[in-house]
């Protein structure tokens, strides 16, 4: 027994110098978190171990009359705050957050968690925020889910009327702005939301900025077109996202630009000449990046063109009879993406009015690697019955499911591989469908967001390529004239009538004792 006390008494010595040693860790090494962290659990069980071991001695002690008052008594009270201070210190540094709500609306998104997660430099955020402001609390709680994410954000609020010069040197004309700040490099996000203050945080980190250029001059969809059919939607998405987006003409300019990092061309309806041809596949053949969305039933001449790296566009359509859309629209569920990394992580759903098939030919295997990131149901069918009524055929159709949408990359060689960076190797993204980008329908289901990590992929930005910033869903409660009825009587009849009545019988039994 004596040597049972004996050795808890050193645990309990050895506690106080755990934790005395925790501290000087944080205090000189903070970045050592793993370290004080042990070195205060330890102190903590120790400290336990201690005051499990002596509560009887200690409580028998400190209740004589000598001693009730006495240092004892103080000595137990100083060992239980300190196992409280131990544990409290460990869990302020180890924060669990756990978000509750339908959308995650809370919780940074994971494209932020990317762009957090690939940061080099020190990032600092100024939020300029008058005291009384009403998003100010708002701008906090967001600053600090960044600050939590990464130990390369630090923020700070400040009040523009009490700090002008500041005010000044940042350009703020307006209340209630926030500026990201990195490496001399300073944007304003465009207002207080995740995707705003990301797409901040995207430009200010970025030394130089990747340059888009959308093909003009074949009736492809616009990214200056705000109306249904247009790509101002996906223009300004892409912006947000920290790229330079313009428009390019092969026929007038002759050739494509050096600072080119990706060529997009979306939904020609009129032939391509064999100039532009040749262009396009100077450009490829430079380890240039294109994006090719081709609708079906049309005749561009990329069905010729494409087949040199193996690829083969058909005039067929897919058809999806269980698609709640119609069945020219087929759907893409969530768990349904073939594997790559442009649709890694991606649980939002798809559609694509009106799409055609993409397939590769297997001759061209030992030189370039196809592969689908695209692809139908399984109760889909390919037709090559294009015109009057879409009406499936077993006996004519394919079933699915059918590739409508696939990456083609060169398979590098022994003698590549050494001269070369694989990331700076030709890359080509075709989709059957031009519409899914489209204004009409870009925000809906994950639409605009697959269109956006097609060109980041593309362009080599993969931290970009995730599920952008969710926004707030408004729920409504839909309630029929049953559910009505029974609400009703349950919260206005029975409820009261039921306390009424137990309240009755209770007066009455009163009444007669």
């Amino acid at each position: 027994m004596a040597l049972k006390k004996n050795m808890t008494a050193i645990l309990g010595f050895l506690g106080f110098i755990f934790a005395l040693a925790g501290v000087f860790v944080y205090v000189f090494f903070e970045e050592k978190v793993w370290l004080y962290t042990t070195l205060e659990l330890l102190a903590a069980l120790q400290l336990s171990v201690f005051f499990v071991s002596h509560f009887e001695t200690l409580k028998e002690f400190s209740s004589q009359r000598s001693t009730k008052f006495g240092l004892n008594s103080i000595l137990m009270v100083l060992i239980f705050i300190a196992i409280l201070s131990i544990l409290n210190f460990i869990l302020a540094r180890h924060e669990v957050r756990f978000d509750l709500s339908d959308a995650g609306t809370f919780s940074l998104s994971p494209q932020t968690e990317n762009v957090l997660a690939h940061l080099e430099d020190e990032v600092k955020f100024i939020g300029f925020f008058t005291d009384d402001s009403q998003v100010r609390s708002k701008a906090k709680t967001l600053l600090e889910n960044y600050k939590r994410k990464s130990k390369k954000i630090s923020y700070v609020i400040v009040d523009p009327d009490k700090k002008p010069a500041m005010t000044k040197q940042y350009g703020i004309t307006e209340y209630d702005k926030i500026i990201v700040e990195s490496e001399g490099r300073a944007t304003t996000a465009r207002d207080i939301s995740e995707e705003a203050v990301t797409s901040a945080l995207i430009r200010s980190s970025r030394e130089n900025k990747k340059t888009l250029y959308f093909v003009e001059g074949h009736g492809e969809r616009s990214i200056d077109d705000a109306e249904r059919e247009g790509y101002a939607l996906i223009k300004d998405a892409l912006e947000k996202q920290g790229f330079t987006v313009k428009k390019l003409s092969l026929l007038s300019k002759g050739h494509i630009p050096k600072d080119a990092d990706v060529v997009i061309i979306g939904g020609p309806k009129r032939p391509f000449t064999a100039d532009e041809f040749g262009i396009l596949k100077q450009y490829l053949n430079a380890n240039g990046r294109l994006f090719l969305a081709i609708d079906p039933m049309l005749e561009t001449g990329f069905e010729t063109f494409l087949a040199h790296w193996g690829l083969q566009l058909k005039d067929d359509m897919i058809l999806d009879p269980s698609s709640g859309m119609g069945a020219a629209i087929p759907t893409i569920n969530p768990d349904s993406y073939p594997k790559h990394e442009i649709t890694q992580n991606f649980n939002l759903a798809t559609f694509f009015p009106v799409s055609r098939s993409v397939s590769f030919d297997l001759s061209k295997a030992d030189v370039y690697q196809f592969s689908p990131i695209l692809q139908s149901a399984p109760e889909t069918w390919l037709t090559d019955q294009v015109n009057g009524e879409l009406i499936v055929d077993p006996a004519r159709d394919r079933k699915g499911p059918i590739v409508f949408g696939g990456v083609l990359t060169v398979i590098p060689t022994p003698a590549s591989s050494e001269s070369s960076d694989d990331s700076k190797q030709m890359r080509m993204v075709v989709v059957g469908d031009s519409d899914f980008g489209t204004n009409s329908i870009a925000r809906a289901a994950g639409n605009g967001d697959l269109f956006q990590n097609i060109i980041s992929w593309l362009a080599d930005e993969g931290d970009l390529v995730s599920i952008r910033a969710k926004e707030v869903p408004t729920a409504t409660l839909l309630l029929n004239d049953k559910q009505t009825g029974i609400i009703f009587s349950v919260s206005v009849l029975i409820l009261p009538l039921g306390i009424m009545g137990i309240g009755l019988m209770i007066w009455r039994k009163r009444r007669r004792l």
